[in-house]
This record gives C-alpha cells, structure tokens and sequence, in this order.
C-alpha cells in the first residue's frame, strides 16, 4: 500500500472541504459550483490542472463521485409553468400590498386635510374676534 504524498493530502482535505461546504477559497454555495478537478486544485492553494488521473486516480475518482452525488441531491428546476405561476403570485402579492398602502395613504390624506381644515376655521374664527390679534410667521424653509 502506497503512503499520499503531502500535497496529495492535501487535495484530499480540500475535496473534504469542498464536500462539507467549509472552504476557504472556492464558492460552493454558488449555482455555478460543480465537483471538478480544478475546483479541489483551487481550494487546495494550486492553479488548474494540477489534478490529473495520471497523477492521482483514486482522487479523480473521488472527485467524480462527489458530484454525481452532488448532482442527485440537488432539488430538480422548476418547469416553466411553475416560473409562470411562481411570478403570478408575486405579481398579485405586490398589486395586494400596493392597494393596501393606497389606502393607509387616502386616509392620512383626509386626516390631514380635517386638520388643515380646522386650522382654517380656528384662524378665521380667531381673525374676527376683535380682541384678538393673529401674528403670522413667515416661512422657515
């Protein structure tokens, strides 16, 4: 039995990394993430093409069976129809909170409407009492 060399161990702990999901260099959580020869090179700390099967056939062949297991435990795409569907719902979710924002809106308006109203009719009330003089401030904008 052949003993791994130290870089050979050391692909070895990058592809259980990448297999974890605790890597240090290579994205996994990325949609464009696949189990490749590169990828265990990368997260390794080496450039492309470092793996080969020449070099290191029980790892290739780890490696390729990491992502076909990969590839079946990834949920299957949603089909078109699911896409239609899926914006669909978003579209009504949306409309629904615009309606209700629409209406929290028209009855602050009329709230301050009531207001500047009876702010109108204290003035004008206070304006005709004689005893009373109204002192205007000018804008502060």
């Amino acid at each position: 039995m052949k003993t791994r060399s130290k870089i050979e161990e050391e692909y070895w702990e990058a592809l259980e990394r990448l297999k974890s999901g605790t890597t240090k260099i290579v994205d996994t959580k990325s949609v464009r993430f696949k189990f490749t020869k590169d990828a265990v090179g990368r997260e390794a700390g080496r450039g492309k093409g470092y793996v080969r099967y020449e070099r290191y056939p029980l790892l290739c062949e780890a490696i390729a069976d990491a992502e076909v297991a990969r590839q079946q435990n990834t949920p299957a795409k949603p089909t078109a129809s699911a896409k239609i569907e899926q914006q669909k719902a978003l579209k009504q979710k949306v409309i629904s909170d615009y309606n209700q924002l629409k209406q929290e809106y028209d009855l602050l308006m009329t709230e301050y409407l009531n207001v500047v109203r009876r702010n109108f009719e204290l003035e004008t009330g206070m304006a005709e009492a004689k005893d009373v003089k109204i002192i205007r401030m000018p804008n502060m904008r």
